[in-house]
C-alpha cells in the first residue's frame, strides 16, 4: 500500500515540476547579465534537473516493484486456481468411475 502511495506521489510531483519549470527555474538571464546572476540561474537549473531525476527514478523503481508484486500475486493465484481445477477434475473423475462401476453391476 505504501509503495503505491509513494510512487503515485512521486509521479504527481514529477509531472507538476515539469509543468512548473518556468516558475521554478525562472527566465534565462541575458548574456550581458552579471556573472553571479548567470551562475544562480545555472544552479537553479541543475537543482531542478537533479530533483526531477530523483523523482522520476523513484517513480520508475516504485512502478517496477508494484509490477513485480502484482506478477507474484497473479502467479500464486494462478497456481491456486490450477490446483483447485485439478482437485475438482479428480473428484469428478472418481465420481464418474464410481457411477460406471455401479451401473455395470
Amino acid at each position: 500500500m505504501w509503495l503505491k502511495v509513494i510512487t503515485t506521489i512521486a509521479i504527481v510531483f514529477s509531472i507538476s515540476m515539469l509543468l512548473a519549470y518556468v516558475w521554478i527555474v525562472g527566465p534565462k538571464p541575458p548574456v550581458t547579465a552579471p556573472r553571479a546572476e548567470q551562475i544562480a540561474f545555472l544552479r537553479r537549473g541543475a537543482l531542478f534537473v537533479g530533483v526531477e531525476a530523483i523523482a522520476l527514478i523513484v517513480s520508475i523503481v516504485g512502478s517496477f516493484f508494484i509490477a513485480r508484486q502484482a506478477r507474484k500475486e497473479y502467479r500464486e493465484m494462478s497456481q491456486k486456481n490450477m490446483e483447485a481445477l485439478l482437485e475438482a477434475t479428480l473428484r469428478d473423475h472418481a465420481k464418474s468411475q464410481e457411477s460406471d462401476a455401479q451401473s455395470n453391476q
